[in-house]
């Protein structure tokens, strides 16, 4: 498929610059899905554009619709067959000891306070909708200091068990304190829980290759091998300690934030050795650390549909600042920020359905724009966030 849209892309684009670099990354792509070689972060831009022409059916019907997440889950495949006589490298390990705790506050989800108008009703009013089409036993809400507009009365009040999960015990018993009537705290069960499987080796494994590093480049290429050592498989991810499949599982504005403090401690493990922290945002370094977010952002989402009866799935998908300084160019004064912004998209994707494999079946979907002014400056600046949710 990769060789013949190759073919395809040398046609359109002829021989210019970007038509040829195009053509190198499907080719490298191929390579990988053949399972002869390893995917390289670099490739997951490209890997992205191509699933979203597939997806917007802007290709030949010939080509299929596959997905992102497809696609990923294709690439773990290959890597298990390139891998198949190797040692198992990492586990998904999500139960995480209060002392191990302590040393992950840059994993956890930012603290906020719930925020009010649209966001918050349509996001209210979307999980509502999804808890009435599920039977009454039990809702699991992973990550659930990630978005304090939950309803999380309504659902304690509705379902016979509400288990909360997420990294911080003392949060979520905040949480509980401050939005579930005494009366239905009994049905409440609290974990300290990792989302990714990840956070505590990853930790670890960082400290490990810098400490042991006799110099900066050194502690460069050990980190790189560390991170790109990752071979935990979707189907390893789970959703919580009980094996027991909730009747739905939720998960609010979490995928945005998970992986969030692989970036921070890398840079905070170089920088006490006495490095710079420079090199984690560009390079080699910096793609395999997206790729390895965007793998356990998709390991997530599998575990939602394979874990849970149901699952209600709501996330910011992209991100644009608005206002600001005028630009500057050659002739004076640009337009403002707000004029031409240029949205982020913080899933590799354009809309959140392309993080959905075929095999999940959507119920119901929404979309919204989240506006969020930002602290005061000069100049007055907000953030504008589209979000969209899905029930599976």
């Amino acid at each position: 498929m990769f060789h013949k849209f190759s073919e395809e892309t040398l046609r359109r684009r002829g021989s210019s610059q970007q038509g040829q670099e195009g053509v190198v990354a499907l080719a490298a792509i191929d390579t990988v899905l053949k399972a002869e070689r390893l995917f390289d972060g670099s490739l997951l831009e490209p890997l992205a554009a191509f699933t979203n022409l597939l997806q917007s059916s802007q290709l030949p019907p010939e080509f299929g619709d596959f997905s992102l997440g497809d696609a990923l889950l294709a690439v773990e495949e290959a890597h298990a067959e390139l891998r198949q006589n190797d040692e198992q490298r990492w586990e998904f390990e999500p139960e995480v000891s209060a002392e191990a705790a302590t040393t992950l506050g840059a994993f956890a989800p930012k603290a906020r306070e719930a925020s009010g108008g649209e966001h918050a009703d349509k996001l209210r009013r979307f999980m509502l909708d999804a808890a009435k089409g599920a039977a009454p036993g039990a809702v699991l809400v992973s990550g659930a200091l990630a978005a304090p507009e939950l309803p999380l009365a309504e659902l304690a009040s509705q379902f016979q068990r509400l288990t909360l999960s997420d990294l911080d015990l003392g949060r979520l018993e905040e949480l509980v304190r401050r939005a579930i009537p005494e009366q239905h705290r009994d049905r409440v069960k609290l974990e300290r829980y990792d989302a990714t499987g990840s956070y505590v080796a990853f930790a670890a494994g960082v400290k490990s290759a810098v400490t042991s590093a006799t110099d900066e480049a050194a502690a460069e290429r050990a980190l790189l091998a560390f991170v790109q050592s990752y071979d935990v498989g979707a189907g390893s991810a789970g959703l919580s300690a009980s094996e027991e499949k909730p009747d739905l599982a939720v998960s609010a504005m979490l995928l945005s934030e998970l992986g969030r403090g692989y970036d921070p401690c890398v840079r905070a493990a170089l920088q006490a050795r006495g490095f710079g922290g420079a090199r984690v945002g560009t390079g080699p370094l910096l793609h395999a650390l997206t790729f390895l977010r965007c793998l356990v952002v998709q390991h997530h989402i599998h575990a939602l549909l394979r874990r849970a009866k149901a699952a209600a799935l709501i996330s910011a998908v992209s991100q644009v600042e608005l206002g600001g300084p005028a630009r500057k160019n050659g002739a004076g004064s640009g337009p403002h920020d707000d004029e031409n912004p240029e949205p982020q998209d913080l899933l590799e994707v354009e809309r959140l359905v392309e993080r959905l494999p075929q095999i999940a079946e959507v119920k119901a979907e929404q979309s919204w724009e989240w506006r969020q002014d930002l602290p005061p400056s000069a100049e007055k600046r907000s953030l504008l966030t589209l979000v969209e949710a899905v029930l599976v």
